[in-house]
């Protein structure tokens, strides 16, 4: 059986892509306790996907919430949680349109989610949207991929996953088709399973787009609502981006005015 897009597969993509994240989230309960200007005890998971941080934090005793696009990670994160005996809000929404009944204290978009964000005006809606979700002197904490060269070739990386009966082998190519003038590139997934017998194939291709530090650092006061407090190259708290020769990652902190 072959389908195309791994969101119609919450399970086997969360089987392949739910690592272990505990130095990811290590890192963000650490932003949370150096950098807020009130004490963090809830916080919202954008583009949660499958839940991977938002599960390990609810863990840890945040009450989270979350929201995704897809109405197919939605329904298998909210099985996800009460398996683990987590109280959470999910919602379907869009990243750049979406309110909260309640502020929160902190928010993470993670997994270079913000890179489906194609246009400078998307970003800033976003922005704006999340300035409005957070209480004052909360923060915002993001991850965004970089590339050092407009030449990097596009990279591939494949890996297999075993839990039960399921085998997943995931194959993931990012920087394809690469436009130096919109910033954008294509990403393609596939996702093959096999259990029982079966073997199930899922692909998907979407856009992402690129953000370098400085184009970043204006949006964020074009926007409003925040200020940018510290960023890194990675989920240490020593790896300060200034500091970075070539780096691949940009992790933000952002604090609400």
């Amino acid at each position: 059986m072959s389908q195309k897009g791994q969101y119609s597969a919450p399970r086997y993509y969360e089987i392949a892509f739910d690592m272990n994240r505990k130095q990811e989230v290590d890192f963000l309960a650490h932003c949370f306790r150096r950098y807020a200007k009130r004490p963090v005890k809830t916080v919202l998971d954008i583009a949660c996907g499958t839940g991977p941080h938002l599960i390990r934090l609810g863990r840890r005793g945040y009450r989270m919430s979350g929201l995704d696009l897809s109405p197919e990670n939605i329904g298998f994160l909210k099985e996800r949680a009460a398996e683990e005996g987590l109280d959470v809000g999910l919602h379907v929404a869009d990243m750049t349109r979406f309110t909260l009944a309640r502020p929160v204290d902190a928010a993470i978009c993670m997994q270079d989610s913000q890179g489906h964000l194609l246009t400078n005006e998307a970003i800033l809606a976003h922005l704006r949207c999340v300035a409005k979700a957070v209480r004052k002197g909360g923060l915002y904490v993001f991850d965004r991929y970089m590339c050092s060269s407009w030449t990097d070739p596009a990279r591939r990386w494949s890996w297999t996953r075993q839990r039960g009966r399921a085998t997943v082998r995931a194959t993931f190519e990012a920087l394809k088709d690469l436009n130096p003038v919109t910033q954008t590139f294509y990403e393609d997934m596939e996702i093959e399973a096999h259990e029982d017998g079966r073997r199930h194939v899922y692909r998907q291709r979407h856009a992402s787009r690129m953000v370098f530090p400085q184009e970043l650092r204006a949006l964020v006061a074009l926007a409003g609502g925040f200020d940018l407090v510290e960023w890194f190259y990675g989920f240490k708290p020593h790896l300060k981006l200034d500091r970075a020769h070539h780096p691949l990652l940009m992790v933000v902190v952002l604090r609400k005015r």
